[in-house]
């Protein structure tokens, strides 16, 4: 994979450490890590997240069937003004007929075999004047337009919350693998310390064996976090389309500030007045409201206008001589559905069961958005203070890793000391990141919890990322 390749700098450290003695292998251990980190986090041509999601956009198959969905449900009110305007059929037959009459009282018909040819033209306009179902047909088209827009919104925010959701666990699991590797170094180092060591005679056998289950534990760690690196980029790939192994990472100093309002009580208004999701049910409920409204109109009469024209051209007849005319007719036709069989009050029984179930799931959104404004907010919060406590936990921890260093140098603490001191500093270090993570996600989120996220969003996190 290219982004491991991008590791193989590292392999300059390990034979500069070997040369090195062992009190200096373990003291460098805080800066070799770093090292290592840099290396792999150092590519040329690096993407950010607004790149990604621009890719997002073209080739995500989620997005795209939303907007072919959307394009589909337009064609619906093409639909309905069809019903409101002319109808005109055109219809023709041929017909070839035998005759054979063998006797006759009529002095006009002569017995005997008779054939000849008929040909019918005919045109018909029907203009309908009043079919309320068509009528409220229309008003349905345009709330089921109102519908697949904001489903399409809705689409467009989902991606862009997919979109920076897999990219920042791309990050973490870059810096996780980061740390990994320069922790293994590390071990790897102590473990040929305690293998000398053990061969001299200096240290038990204990020593050695702790040594090598250290080295296999921190070995397993570096497999995982390879791993999670790798299903991280796969998932990138299954929305851009293409491998994306090359990303911008996030600044160390970003702006950090409160939701605003500080009141969650204003956030949830706001999002039950603007919240797309509850945006598209208030629209469902309309459709199906409508949609019973016009199952209910089918008991209603119908009027029609009907022109109709019509040719007849034959080359014989029962009474032996050919016709050759026209008709034309105008009719206004009145249609009373009396009893269609209990058909229409069925659908329409049943447009109002599904009318109540939209006005529940109304409800469900309403407080499932409550439930997510909340979250989004107090994971704002949350965030802040776990960053500024993970901040503080970081500069206390190095300055303990430090000490840690000076004792090694002096013979107060063993190497083991210095290698716990390293891991606890790689693993704030990989909780300060992903708190970090977090916060920009549950902005992007609460922001779209109110229904005011936009790609000027994305752009504005982009400026962190270099």
């Amino acid at each position: 994979m290219k982004l491991i390749a991008k590791t193989l700098p590292l392999c300059i450290i390990i034979f500069s450490w070997i040369s090195c003695s062992a009190a200096e292998v373990m003291v460098s251990a805080t800066s070799q890590a770093g090292a290592a980190v840099r290396v792999i986090k150092n590519m040329d041509g690096a993407i950010g997240l607004l790149g990604v999601y621009q890719k997002a956009v073209i080739h995500d198959p989620a997005f795209r069937s939303a907007g072919f969905q959307k394009l589909a449900v337009e064609e619906g009110r093409t639909q309905a003004i069809a019903e409101l305007l002319p109808k005109l059929k055109g219809s023709a037959d041929y017909t070839k007929t035998y005759q054979d009459i063998e006797s006759t009282d009529n002095n006009v018909v002569a017995a005997g075999d008779l054939d000849y040819n008929s040909r019918t033209y005919g045109l018909t306009l029907t203009q309908p004047i009043f079919h309320w179902d068509s009528i409220v047909g229309m008003s349905q088209s345009k709330a089921e337009n109102r519908v697949a827009e904001v489903k399409y919104l809705l689409a467009e925010n989902d991606l862009m919350i997919r979109v920076a959701d897999l990219y920042f666990k791309t990050l973490a699991a870059l810096d996780q693998l980061g740390f990994a590797m320069a922790e293994q170094i590390a071990v790897e180092k102590h473990f040929e310390l305690a293998h000398g060591r053990f061969d001299m005679g200096l240290v038990p056998i204990t020593d050695l064996h702790d040594a090598k289950a250290r080295l296999a534990a921190i070995i397993s760690k570096t497999i995982e976090a390879e791993n999670y690196l790798d299903d991280s980029l796969q998932a990138l790939q299954e929305v851009v389309g293409e491998p994306v192994e090359n990303l911008k990472t996030l600044q160390k100093k970003i702006i950090l500030s409160s939701p605003d309002p500080k009141n969650l009580d204003l956030w949830i208004e706001k999002a039950m007045e603007q919240n797309p999701g509850i945006k598209l049910q208030e629209y469902s409920v309309e459709v199906a409201s409508l949609e019973v409204d016009k199952q209910g109109a089918k008991h209603y009469p119908t009027v029609d206008l009907i022109g109709r024209y019509g040719r007849e051209d034959t080359d014989g007849s029962l009474y032996g001589g050919g016709t050759d005319g026209d008709t034309s007719d105008i009719l206004v036709v009145l249609n009373i559905p009396f009893y269609e069989g209990g058909a229409v009050s069925s659908r329409t029984r049943q447009a109002k069961y599904i009318l109540s179930s939209a006005r529940q799931d109304l409800i469900k959104q309403q407080r499932a958005v409550i439930r997510q404004t909340r979250s989004a907010y107090l994971g704002v919060n949350s965030a802040l203070k776990i960053i500024e406590a993970l901040h503080q936990s970081i500069i206390s921890t190095r300055l303990a890793l430090d000490a840690r260093q000076e004792g090694f140098l002096s013979g107060l603490y063993t190497s083991l000391n210095v290698l716990d001191a390293e891991r606890d500093l790689s693993l704030a270090n990989i909780d300060y990141a992903k708190a970090r993570y977090d916060y920009l996600l549950n902005s992007l989120k609460l922001k779209q919890s109110v229904g005011s996220l936009t790609v000027t969003d994305l752009s504005q996190l982009d400026q962190w990322l270099q």
